[in-house]
């Protein structure tokens, strides 16, 4: 976790969400929802607001997935 921690910004956003680590430094600036969403969960353990947001949803999972990088050990 201390890895996904140090990447809370822009320039190295990672989120882990339900186990997984995700690298969404260049989906930042493609989230449809806009970009502060995103960068509000940079470095976090983003499972409650990616479930809040789009829990049961096909489509963002799908494109979460395409951005995983790890398993949070």
């Amino acid at each position: 976790m201390a890895e996904v921690l140090a990447g809370n910004s822009a320039a190295k956003c990672w989120v882990a969400i339900n186990g997984k680590v995700y690298d969404l430094t260049n989906w930042v600036g493609m989230h449809p929802g806009g970009p502060d969403n995103i960068l509000a969960i940079c470095g976090t353990d983003a499972t409650q607001a990616f479930d809040s947001q789009h829990g049961g949803q096909r489509r963002p999972a799908e494109e979460l997935a395409k951005f995983e990088i790890g398993v949070l050990r």
